[in-house]
C-alpha cells in the first residue's frame, strides 16, 4: 500500500489543490459573491467525501514560460464510496520532457497499481480480518488540521478585494463567479506570498529533477495578473474551476520571464461513474505486502553517513546502516546500527543499535515498529521503501491520530538509506 500512496502522489496534490485552492482563488478575487463561492467549495467537498454515490474528477495543472509548456500534470480520478471502489490514472509531462503515466485501482479486497510504461502491475490483496471500515479515498481538505486558520489569514488578506467579482445567475439554475486583478490590484502581500511559493517550487523541482529545465527565476518577481471562473450547479456544487496566475521574474543572468500556472478542475458523471477493475492478462504481476509495501527484493543492506558540521567544515563522523533481513507476507524484520569513529564520542553521544519487526497490529498502510533507544525506553519507528534501492526511515514517531503521526528524529539524522551494492 505504501508504494501505491507514494505512486498517486501527484493525484493527491492535484486534488486536494484544486479544491482548496479554488476557495483561496475566490478568496483573492470575489467580492459579493465570496461568501457564497466559499460555502459552495466547503458544500462539495463535503459532498466528495460522503454524500456523493459516484463522480468524476479531472485536473490540469500547466506552468508556461515565455509561452512555452515547461510542465503539465493531468488526472482523472473516479470514485464510487458506495461500493468503495477507486481508480486513478495521470500523465505528468516534465520539463526535461519526460512523461510519466501511473494507474491505480483499489476496493475492499485489492489494490493495484502500475507505474509509467513498466507493463508490470503491483497487487496488493487484503486479509479477510483487515479493517477496511473507514475506507475513503478524498479527504476534505477543509477538514484538515490548520485548514480553519489559513482561512482566517486569506480572509484578512482580501479585505476589499471583495469588490472585484463577477456573480450572475445560471439560467438552468446555479451561478457563475468570475474575476480578474491586474497587476496594480494585487496587493503586495499576496505578491509577496506568491512569489515566494513560485521561486520556492521551482527550487524543490530542480533538486527532484536532475534534468529539470525549469528557469531559476530569483528576482523582481510579482504577480501580473490573476484571473478565473468557477461555475455552480444547480444543487450547489461546483463542477468546473479554471485559473491563471501570471508572474513575472528574472533569472540569475538578468533574463525576464513570463511564467503562467494554468488550473482546471472538473467535478463530472455524478451518479453515473462506472470503475471497473482492470485486466491483467499479460502482465507481469507482483505481490506486494499490504502493511508496508515491502517485497523480497528489499531484503539487503542500505547506509548512510553521520555527518556534522565542525569548525566549519562538514565531517563524516560516522555511518548507519540499515538491514533487511526478511520480508515474508506482512512481516518485515531488520536490524539498526550506528557506528562512530573513534575520537568523535562526544559529537554524537547516544548510538542507536536494535532490531525490529514490524507490528502488523496497525491497521495502516505504513510500516511502524517498536525499538529500544539508549535509555532503555521503548519508541516508534517508521519505515518505507522510495525509489529504486532506498528506504526511508522515521525514529522517535509520535502516532497523532488514525491519519497522521510526527517525527522526532535526533539532529544531524539522515532518513534516507541507500542500497549497499557488490561491485
Amino acid at each position: 500500500m505504501k508504494l501505491s500512496k507514494k505512486k498517486m502522489t501527484v493525484l493527491s496534490f492535484t486534488l486536494g489543490a484544486c479544491v482548496f485552492v479554488s476557495t483561496a482563488f475566490a478568496d483573492v478575487m470575489l467580492g459579493s459573491g465570496y461568501d457564497r463561492l466559499k460555502n459552495s467549495a466547503k458544500q462539495t467537498a463535503s459532498q466528495m467525501e460522503k454524500g456523493l454515490d459516484n463522480y468524476t474528477i479531472e485536473a490540469l495543472f500547466t506552468l508556461k514560460d515565455n509561452n512555452q509548456t515547461l510542465f503539465q500534470a493531468s488526472s482523472v480520478q473516479k470514485y464510487d464510496p458506495a461500493k468503495k471502489t477507486y481508480e486513478s490514472q495521470s500523465v505528468t509531462q516534465q520539463s526535461s520532457g519526460e512523461v510519466v503515466a501511473n494507474y491505480s485501482y483499489a476496493d475492499e479486497k485489492i489494490s493495484i497499481w502500475k507505474n509509467g510504461t513498466e507493463n508490470k502491475y503491483y497487487v496488493t490483496t487484503f486479509p479477510d480480518d483487515f479493517d477496511r471500515t473507514n475506507w475513503n479515498r478524498f479527504t476534505n481538505p477543509f477538514n484538515e488540521k490548520g485548514a480553519p486558520e489559513v482561512e482566517k489569514i486569506v480572509d484578512a488578506l482580501v479585505g476589499n478585494l471583495k469588490d472585484y467579482v463577477q456573480a450572475e445567475e445560471r439560467p438552468e439554475g446555479g451561478k457563475v463567479y468570475s474575476g480578474t486583478l491586474s497587476e496594480a490590484q494585487v496587493p503586495a502581500v499576496i505578491s509577496a506570498v506568491s512569489s515566494f511559493g513560485i521561486k520556492k517550487m521551482m527550487e524543490d523541482h530542480g533538486r527532484m529533477e536532475p534534468n529539470s529545465k525549469l528557469p531559476e527565476v530569483e528576482s523582481d518577481i510579482y504577480v501580473k495578473k490573476v484571473s478565473g471562473t468557477a461555475i455552480e450547479n444547480k444543487a450547489g456544487l461546483l463542477e468546473s474551476v479554471t485559473g491563471d496566475v501570471v508572474l513575472s521574474g528574472k533569472d540569475k543572468f538578468g533574463v525576464e520571464h513570463e511564467l503562467m500556472l494554468n488550473m482546471v478542475f472538473k467535478l463530472s458523471d455524478i451518479g453515473t461513474t462506472m470503475i471497473n477493475k482492470p485486466s491483467m492478462a499479460g502482465a507481469e504481476v507482483e505481490e506486494v505486502s499490504h502493511s508496508s509495501g515491502f517485497t523480497s527484493k528489499h531484503v539487503g543492506t542500505y547506509k548512510n553517513n553521520i555527518v556534522i558540521e565542525k569548525n566549519g567544515k562538514f565531517v563524516k563522523i560516522g555511518q548507519r546502516t540499515l538491514e533487511i533481513t526478511k520480508v515474508e507476507k506482512n512481516n518485515v524484520t531488520g536490524r539498526y546500527v550506528e557506528t562512530i569513529k573513534p575520537g568523535f564520542e562526544a559529537d554524537y553521544p547516544e548510538v542507536y543499535q536494535f532490531d525490529f519487526e514490524y507490528d502488523p497490529s496497525y491497521q495502516e498502510p505504513r510500516s511502524f515498529f517498536k525499538y529500544t533507544n539508549p535509555k532503555g525506553e521503548e519508541e516508534q519507528g517508521e519505515i518505507h521503501p522510495s525509489s529504486n534501492g532506498k528506504l526511508y526511515v522515521s525514529l522517535n514517531v509520535v502516532i497523532l491520530d488514525q491519519n497522521s503521526y510526527r517525527s522526532n528524529d535526533r539532529p544531524n539524522f539522515d532518513s534516507e538509506f541507500n542500497r549497499v551494492f557488490e561491485e
